[in-house]
């Protein structure tokens, strides 16, 4: 990934000098509002009802309901299909609207709007907070397909459940394997599956708008949904106004596969210089040591406890599989320190903690070797967005997953190989348009870099404005209670108020429900007051892991 090495008073200039041009259009691109085959879409009823437990919530506090979309914008003679929406059982006094997405991209807006309900509710304020579901999502209650994985071979690098030593036998019988499971689905479910983009998603966004009876909107998107509320600011200018991105990708110029290996090194970095030392510092809750030695000596046990089948049927996949719960303070009581210390335990052999270590393992990692079928949205929708941009040769993946052990064995494969349709984002409207926003950003967020965050605001000019987080190790602002991002985030959300400036707060101390630290992690570039630092250096020297 290629480094900022931009001076403070160059920073200065790029972000106060850039002009902003002006957009094509006042209103962006015709949303079919006004075409007859559109309207059943616009005038359709909404029926609430109950909503399902979900990944982060019961959905006690909140009412869900589907919205029947076209599954082609382009020709709605195609079919329909559903998408699922929710709202505040009880909302309080409202005048405006706030359609939240959750990101993932796979995961629930509904009971992610539950959740931001909860944990932030000044987005109450003046405002109905609707979640708004992306088409396809297997925890939603819209409209799913499932497809069945290609029988196995047995040379997929998976198969032992390590797929952090691969070789370029088992990458490329695991490529095979990957495009005759996605091959049979395409076929199967192509006319929705062709639908999953996210031009679609932002004309479903701007449906529910328009069905729930607003003329404009506000818009809240955390993680990838960043790149989704980005892209509707730009699509539609005139219908959506107060627009806040919270864990930004790089959306000035969104593509799925370069994010994912610019993740890498900066998850990698997070992992060893933040999150093992909070081990070490809370060895009452994990049980691993009280340095980062006995930290990472313990895991490197635990990882060749697993490789030779020492501990049950754990892998160690699924061992690596709780630190990609790192990222987020909110699962570190609920998945990452139970997972951590059942596997310590079960060091011991006694069947009993190895049993538990069993227990946890399957609750944190899916091990592919099981599982018959598979919801295809999420990687339908980067690969129809942005296509195969991944370059980089067999060996120099192989090189990546055992430098970047914690996530890199994720782009192994290229999930979009020999993909049948042009990708579906216009760059002309990218590139002729900007982005109307404010952007809250953790300096250290493992899984949106803070370097694609600043491109976007570097790129975007004067249009928006930054929030960033100096010395915060996680990701989402949204699960923090942080004063200083409150502030200026609810000031503009609540009374359109940006500020003049980009602002620069201070990250508390790493804490979680359970475990607070007394000092706050420090590592980068100092920063403070409205000067955006350049970001962290991540080509550190990693602790090797040794089946």
């Amino acid at each position: 990934m290629k480094l900022f090495t931009l001076s403070a008073r160059k920073l200065v200039v790029l972000i106060g000098c850039v002009v902003c041009p002006g957009l094509a259009s006042a209103h962006g691109v015709d949303d079919h509002s006004g075409d007859p085959a559109y309207a059943r879409y616009y005038h359709q009823p909404v029926n609430w009802g109950g909503c399902p437990p979900s990944l982060f919530t019961d959905g006690s506090t909140i009412q869900c309901a589907l919205v029947t979309v076209p599954v082609d914008w382009a020709d709605p003679r195609q079919g329909d299909i559903t998408i699922g929406i929710s709202r505040p059982l009880d909302p309080p006094h409202y005048n405006r609207l706030l359609l939240v997405n959750a990101g993932g991209p796979d995961n629930s807006s509904a009971s992610q709007a539950e959740m931001l309900e909860q944990l932030q509710p000044q987005t109450q304020v003046d405002h109905l907070v609707i979640g708004v579901d992306l088409r396809g999502i297997t925890d939603g209650t819209g409209t799913q397909v499932s497809c069945d994985y290609a029988s196995r071979g047995g040379a997929e690098n998976f198969m032992d459940g390590d797929s952090r030593n691969p070789t370029v036998e088992s990458v490329r019988a695991q490529q095979d394997w990957w495009n005759r499971s996605i091959g049979a689905c395409l076929q199967q479910h192509a006319t929705f599956l062709k639908g999953i983009n996210t031009p679609n998603h932002v004309r479903d966004l701007n449906l529910v708008r328009a069905v729930l009876g607003y003329p404009r909107a506000d818009l809240f998107g955390v993680s990838s949904g960043s790149s989704l509320m980005a892209y509707a600011s730009r699509m539609f200018p005139g219908r959506f106004e107060r627009v806040v991105l919270d864990s930004n990708m790089n959306w000035v110029h969104l593509d799925w596969q370069q994010q994912a290996l610019q993740r890498m090194p900066m998850d990698q970095l997070n992992l060893q210089q933040a999150f093992i030392p909070f081990i070490a510092r809370h060895d009452d809750q994990f049980h691993m040591g009280t340095s980062p030695q006995q930290v990472m000596a313990t895991f490197q046990r635990i990882y060749q406890a697993t490789s030779q089948h020492r501990m049950g049927s754990v892998t160690p996949d699924q061992a690596l599989g709780s630190l990609d719960g790192t990222g987020m303070w909110v699962f570190w009581d609920l998945l990452v320190s139970p997972s951590l210390s059942a596997m310590s335990q079960a060091l011991d052999g006694d069947p009993a903690h190895i049993a538990n270590a069993e227990q946890m393992a399957a609750m944190t990692f899916a091990d592919p070797r099981t599982g018959s079928s598979f919801n295809p949205m999420a990687d339908v929708l980067q690969c129809n967005d942005s296509g195969s941009t991944d370059t980089r040769s067999t060996a120099r993946k192989i090189a990546d997953v055992r430098t970047y052990w914690a996530i890199g064995a994720s782009t192994l494969v290229d999930k979009c190989q020999h993909w049948p349709w042009r990708p579906a984002l216009d760059r002309k409207l990218e590139s002729r348009t900007h982005v109307q926003g404010l952007l809250v950003q953790h300096e250290f967020d493992p899984s949106t870099p803070y370097s694609g965050a600043l491109k976007d605001r570097l790129e975007n000019g004067p249009a928006a404005r930054m929030v960033l987080v100096n010395n915060a190790a996680t990701h989402g602002a949204m699960f923090d209670d942080n004063a200083c991002t409150a502030n200026a985030e609810f000031a503009y959300l609540n009374s359109g108020v940006m500020p003049a400036r980009d602002v620069v707060c201070q990250a508390k101390p790493m804490h979680s429900f359970a475990m607070q630290d007394a000092v706050t992690y420090e590592y980068g570039y100092p920063a403070a007051g409205w000067l955006l630092p350049p970001p962290p250096n991540v080509h550190q020297v990693s602790w090797l892991l040794v089946p």
